[in-house]
Formats: C-alpha cells, sequence, structure tokens
C-alpha cells in the first residue's frame, strides 16, 4: 500500500563530498569555461611545436616586422653545400641584391624551385607562412608565443609548488604545535613579509648578474614569497581541525603526532589549499610577467608572456599585433584561472553550498 504520493520509493545512493563537489563545479559554466581554455592553452604551449615546425629563434632580419596572415618567399644559403642547417635565409629580393651574378636569370631558376649553386653557395629556396607575424628580428610570432606560454605556465606551476609545499609544511608545525614555537614562526612570517620583494629582486639579480640560469632567480624570489599566505591559511585550519572529536580520537588511541598530521588533518586540508594554489597559479604568472617587463626576468632566449609583451610595447605604434597577440593570450590565461578558481571555491565551500 502506498502511504502517500510525494513518499520516494527507492532509496538514493548516497554520494561523497568530492563526488558533490565535482558536480557542483560541472555546473557552473564559467569555471567549465576557465578549465577549457586553460586545457587549450596548455595543449598550445606544450604540444604545439610537435604540430606547428618554426623554430622561434630563426631570424630573417630581412623580413623587419611581417603583418599576420602573410606568406614569404625566402631562401635558405648554405656556404657549405653539404651543411643540413642554413648559415642564413634572406628574402629573394636581397638573394637578387647580394648573391645573385645575373639577377634576372638567377631568381627566375630559383623561382622553378629547385637548388641552385652559385659561386660554391647552395641557395635553396623555401616558403614560410607566419600566422601572426613576425617581429622586429624576423622571428616567428607564433613560435614565439608557444615558448613564452611556456616558459610562462612552467613558472606559475612550479612555484605555486613550491609556495605550496613550505607553506603547508610551515604552518601544519606552527599551527599544530602551537605554543612559543608558533608565536616565533608567526613573527618570522611578519618579518618576512614586510621585506620590500622588488628591492629583494633587484638585490639577487644584482648578484647574480653573470648567473647562467637567471630563471632559478625567479624561482626563488617567487617562491620566497607566495608561501607566506599559505602558512597562514593552513596554520589556521589547522588550529580549527585539531580541537575536533577525530584528532582527539586519535591522540587517545596513542597515535603519533606525525600520523595525525600526515593522516587525520592534511586529508581536511586538501579542500581550501586546492583552491588556493588555483588562484596562486595565475597570481605568479603575473608577478613574473610583471618582473619581466621591468626586465628584472627572463633572459634572452627564454623569453617568457611577460618580456613578449614588453618587446611588444617598444614598437606598439608600428606593429600593434606584436603586443596585441601576447596580451591575449595572458589576460585570457588569467582570466579563466580566476574563473576556475572562483568555481573550485564555490564547490568545495560546503557552507557557501548551503547558502
Amino acid at each position: 500500500m502506498r502511504l502517500s504520493p510525494n513518499l520516494a520509493t527507492e532509496q538514493t545512493a548516497p554520494r561523497s563530498l568530492w563526488r558533490e563537489a565535482l558536480r557542483r563545479l560541472a555546473d557552473n559554466r564559467l569555471a567549465m569555461m576557465g578549465l577549457g581554455f586553460f586545457i587549450f592553452v596548455t595543449l598550445f604551449s606544450f604540444a604545439g611545436p610537435l604540430v606547428y615546425h618554426v623554430s622561434p629563434d630563426r631570424q630573417v632580419l630581412a623580413l623587419d616586422s611581417t603583418l599576420p596572415f602573410t606568406t614569404a618567399e625566402l631562401v635558405e644559403v648554405r656556404f657549405d653545400p653539404e651543411k643540413e642547417t642554413p648559415d642564413e635565409i634572406t628574402t629573394v629580393e636581397d638573394f637578387a641584391e647580394v648573391y645573385a651574378l645575373d639577377p634576372q636569370s638567377d631568381v627566375a631558376a630559383l623561382s622553378t624551385g629547385e637548388p641552385q649553386l652559385i659561386n660554391g653557395i647552395l641557395f635553396t629556396p623555401t616558403t614560410s607562412f607566419h600566422l601572426l607575424g613576425t617581429d622586429i628580428k624576423g622571428r616567428d610570432m607564433l613560435a614565439r608565443l608557444m615558448r613564452g606560454g611556456r616558459i610562462s605556465l612552467s613558472v606559475g606551476f612550479l612555484a605555486t609548488l613550491t609556495a605550496l609545499l613550505i607553506g603547508v609544511t610551515y604552518g601544519s608545525i606552527s599551527g599544530y604545535i602551537g605554543g612559543r614555537l608558533d608565536a616565533f614562526m608567526m613573527r618570522c612570517v611578519d618579518i618576512l613579509y614586510a621585506l620590500p620583494f622588488l628591492i629583494f629582486v633587484i638585490l639577487l639579480m644584482v648578484l647574480f648578474e653573470d648567473f647562467e640560469y637567471k630563471i632559478l632567480l625567479v624561482f626563488i624570489a617567487i617562491g620566497a614569497v607566495e608561501w607566506l599566505t599559505m602558512a597562514r591559511i593552513v596554520r589556521g585550519q589547522v588550529i580549527h581541525l585539531k580541537d575536533q572529536d577525530f584528532v582527539a580520537a586519535a591522540k587517545a588511541t596513542g597515535v603519533s603526532t606525525f600520523h595525525i598530521i600526515t593522516r587525520h588533518i592534511a586529508p581536511n586540508l586538501l579542500g581550501p589549499v586546492v583552491v588556493y594554489a588555483t588562484l596562486l597559479v595565475p597570481a605568479v604568472i603575473l608577478l613574473e610577467s610583471i618582473l619581466s617587463f621591468l626586465g628584472l626576468g627572463m633572459q634572452a632566449g627564454t623569453e617568457s608572456w611577460g618580456s613578449l609583451i614588453q618587446e611588444g610595447q617598444q614598437s606598439m605604434r608600428s606593429a600593434p599585433w606584436q603586443l596585441i597577440a601576447p596580451s591575449l593570450f595572458f589576460s585570457a590565461t588569467l582570466f579563466s584561472m580566476n574563473f576556475l578558481g572562483d568555481g573550485l571555491r564555490d564547490a568545495l565551500d560546503v557552507k557557501s553550498a548551503k547558502d
């Protein structure tokens, strides 16, 4: 007999908090758009060179700043005909002016597509298409954007990982042990907060001016600052969690402090840590870009999006696409990461979910 028409006849299987969080995240359109664009830009930066076989270091000075969607007729010059890589890449006009003995007939012979040997120098015709144009040195902008994305994303993730490792460990120890040690550790954090970041970076750059791997200095500078906030967040969470019943039960049964922190407290920190990490990645990318824009970041050959924007700013009047292209990728990536971080925060924050 059916007692009530509104009474459910089948029991719904209980869902875990993580499955519920994933469902809430999937329902957030902005967060899913951010996740989709972030996956796209990661594939673009790391897998793009597998499809787009143009070196970001290949210079064709004769091209200068070429407009987007330009197809250029070029000539590869090999002073040793057996050499695999060309000694120089130039335009057909420069070939006729500098190397050709009879410009009209030599250019006509080259237009057939066959390599030409003139005075022991091998000239091979080739064609290149530049989707986003070239910079002032004739380097392909799309290839440079891919390399810049690899550098910026790598700095963002590695610096964030460093900040998480230091911040979570530091905050967990400080919050769980408490007392004088907690007070001492937090005062150290306060002192580090008071240090002016830019002066710290400038000192590093001056002290290690001839250091070959400047990218490591960027990691050190950013990692030394960004873990401080994480340490405070984790400390507050640990202070709240260590007074809970499940921690008291673990203490009563003789579980060691190390196991209480790693087995009982750390899993409950995962939510806020994941959310903060998602928001920290774009903050680190932005910080690195500001340093590169000020000339304190990457050196030549390891350009990030920030240094590309700095280069584009110098030629924004004559070749604005050199500024627009990296700025669009940079801004869209920051927006996508922020949308994803906000979505994760809403999905993992149970209290806000009930409001």
